[in-house]
C-alpha cells in the first residue's frame, strides 16, 4: 500500500486550482486535462532541495589514530594493530590491550590508521625481541626495560634520541628498510581489507611529524611552544601574504582537540 501525505496549505491550493479551471461538456464537470498540463507546465515543480550546495548528510569518522606499529603508542602499550583499528571503527566488538571487551554505540562512517613514519614497526618487534634489535646494546636495553613494566620509559628516552640525534642507526626503521617496508604493507592491506564502499571508508594513511628543538609540529595539536601559529615571524622571517596564502591552500583543516 502507497500513503502519500501532503500539507494541508498544498491541499487548499490544489483544490482552488481545480475550482478556477474551466469545465469541458465532455467530462462531465471534472477539469480539462490540457488546462491542467498547461498549469503544470507554467510553474517549475515544488522541491526542497532545489538551490541547496550544502552537504545534508554529515559523515562522522577519526583522522589520528595509531596502532601498535607507532613509536609512542607502543611503548605506552598499545598492541592492536591496523585491522583491530578499523573493526572497531566499523562497529566491531574488539577486546583491548587491557583485556576489555570494547565496541561503539555507533560505528564510524571512516576511519585513518595514522602510524607515525618515523620508526614505524619498530615497538612490535622491541616487544617481540626480535634478534637484530637485542644484538644492539641499546635495543637489548630497552627490550629489558620494556618487561619490566618501563615501556613508557624507553618510549620518552627513544623519543628524544629521535629528536636529538642520539637514536642508534641499528634500530631505525626508515622508509626503505625491510622493517618499515612490512609494517607500511600490511597497514595498507588492512585498509584495503576492511574498505566498503557506501558503508565504511578505510583511508589510506599515515602522520609525519617536524620538530624543531622537542617542538611538536605534527599539524594536529599544537604542542610547539607557539611555533604552529606564529603572530609576527615564522623561523626568523617575517609573516607574509605568500605564507598566509600557502597555509590556507595546504593547511585546510586543523585538529582541534585529541585525547
Amino acid at each position: 500500500m502507497r500513503i502519500l501525505i501532503v500539507r494541508k496549505s498544498a491541499v487548499a491550493a490544489c483544490l482552488a486550482v481545480v475550482l478556477t479551471l474551466p469545465v469541458s461538456a465532455q467530462d462531465s464537470g471534472l477539469p480539462d486535462p490540457a488546462a491542467l498540463e498547461r498549469l503544470a507546465n507554467k510553474k517549475p515543480g515544488y522541491s526542497p532541495y532545489a538551490g541547496r550546495d550544502f552537504p545534508t548528510r554529515p559523515l562522522f569518522g577519526d583522522t589520528h589514530v595509531h596502532t601498535s606499529a607507532s613509536f609512542d603508542a607502543g611503548a605506552f602499550g598499545t598492541t592492536l594493530g591496523p585491522g583491530d583499528a578499523y573493526r572497531f571503527a566499523r562497529g566491531d566488538e574488539v577486546t583491548s590491550n587491557s583485556g576489555q571487551r570494547v565496541k561503539l554505540s555507533r560505528p564510524l562512517d571512516f576511519l585513518v590508521v595514522t602510524d607515525h613514519s618515523d620508526n614505524m614497526g619498530f615497538f612490535p618487534d622491541l616487544m617481540a625481541g626480535k634478534q637484530s634489535i637485542l644484538a644492539n646494546r641499546t635495543g637489548r636495553k630497552w627490550y629489558d626495560m620494556v618487561k619490566a613494566g618501563r615501556g613508557a620509559d624507553v618510549g620518552i628516552e627513544a623519543f628524544f634520541a629521535l629528536f636529538q640525534g642520539t637514536y642508534p642507526k641499528e634500530l631505525m626503521y626508515n622508509p626503505g628498510t625491510r622493517g618499515f617496508r612490512r609494517t607500511w604493507e600490511a597497514n595498507i592491506a588492512a585498509a584495503e581489507q576492511y574498505n566498503d564502499p557506501g558503508r565504511f571508508t578505510a583511508f589510506i594513511g599515515y602522520e609525519w611529524s617536524a620538530s624543531f628543538q622537542g617542538n611538536n609540529l605534527h599539524r594536529n595539536g599544537n604542542l610547539s611552544n607557539g611555533l604552529m601559529f606564529p603572530m609576527i615571524e615564522a623561523f626568523g622571517k617575517k609573516l607574509n601574504c605568500d605564507y598566509v596564502e600557502q597555509r590556507a591552500r595546504w593547511e585546510r583543516l586543523i585538529e582541534v582537540t585529541q585525547t
